[in-house]
């Protein structure tokens, strides 16, 4: 299959547009800001970048785009009661990778918003949405998805989820120069229902008069526990090295759900991030660098074979107030 890209979504829009906002929120706010202070040898502990709600305060409100370079694979089998296996909707379903499907861009918009109760410790609640979107044409053997068969002619692909997260943080400790290591526990949950528009052959079990067939891998979501940390590391008056690492799983499980049979669900994610803050005042920052997000999803059933996995390398700015 020859692929091609796809035109440019709402989130690379939402990119861009990001940068925009944050020039036009920071500037004005450098330009109106006294000129620092430096604080005490008492204060420096105070001073910590993004930690202190006596500096800061308790309210912390960011928003982040990236845009990525993404590989995976996804596979949709269907094994419908009374159909026979080896025919129709009794196919394991094509192995199709996200490049195959013309997916080569991946474009990310995430929001947080988070209280600090205590100098240490905070609640942190996050939404992310991936915009996994692309088109190919289907030149040789047909592809089959769920039980349906696509043929030649174009192949569009949909395969966006958002992720909503819950997120409990303490600074494990924090040193007068302002470095500092703060730690988080808390649960994830994706939804994701990947969609296929083409030529379905007629008469086919999934045919229904349409062109579009998706799997609704969210029906056998489960949240899952993420553990992370992250390290700060001021070396400039108004500049800071921020690292994260977070990562979680579920092991092969029950999902507590039945569709021909008990459907058993096995998730991984993980998250690698390396980036420069930029502090322009008391209350906004503006941050860049690098991400990797690796997510995993398997789900099992007499019925269903369904697997997706997605590793994306990209580009992030963020941009955070606190108050």
């Amino acid at each position: 299959m020859a692929t091609y890209r796809v035109s440019p979504s709402f989130g690379l829009f939402a990119f861009f547009a990001l940068f925009a906002f944050a020039a036009l929120v920071a500037i004005p706010v450098a330009c109106g800001a006294q000129a620092p202070t430096l604080p005490s040898a008492g204060a420096e502990e105070q001073a910590a970048v993004g930690t202190s709600t006596v500096m800061d305060g308790p309210w912390e409100f960011t928003l982040e785009g990236r845009l990525g370079s993404p590989t995976g694979r996804l596979k949709v089998g269907e094994f419908p009661t009374g159909v026979n296996k080896l025919t129709g909707g009794g196919t394991p379903g094509t192995l199709l990778r996200l490049h195959t499907l013309g997916v080569d861009t991946s474009e990310v918009i995430e929001g947080t918003a988070a209280f600090h109760f205590t100098p240490r410790d905070a609640i942190r609640a996050s939404v992310l949405y991936d915009f996994l979107r692309g088109s190919t044409t289907i030149r040789g053997p047909s592809v089959v998805d769920n039980g349906a068969e696509f043929t030649a002619g174009s192949l569009d692909t949909n395969a966006d989820f958002y992720r909503l997260s819950l997120d409990y943080e303490r600074t494990l400790f924090r040193r007068p120069s302002g470095e500092q290591l703060v730690g988080s526990i808390g649960l994830t949950y994706v939804n994701f229902n990947p969609k296929l528009t083409g030529n379905i052959r007629e008469g086919g079990p999934e045919a229904n008069g349409g062109r579009s067939n998706s799997e609704d891998f969210y029906r056998q979501e489960l949240p899952v526990p993420i553990l992370g940390l992250q390290w700060v590391y001021p070396f400039a008056e108004r500049w800071t090295l921020r690292t994260s690492l977070s990562g979680g799983f579920l092991p092969r499980v029950d999902s507590l759900r039945t569709e021909g049979g008990t459907i058993y669900l096995e998730q991984r994610h993980a998250d690698l991030g390396l980036g420069v803050v930029y502090r322009v005042s008391r209350m906004a920052h503006i941050e860049a660098g690098y991400h990797f997000t690796y997510f995993f999803q398997e789900e099992k059933s007499h019925e269903d074979r369904n697997l997706f996995e997605l590793s994306d390398n990209g580009l992030y700015a963020r941009f955070k107030v606190q108050f």
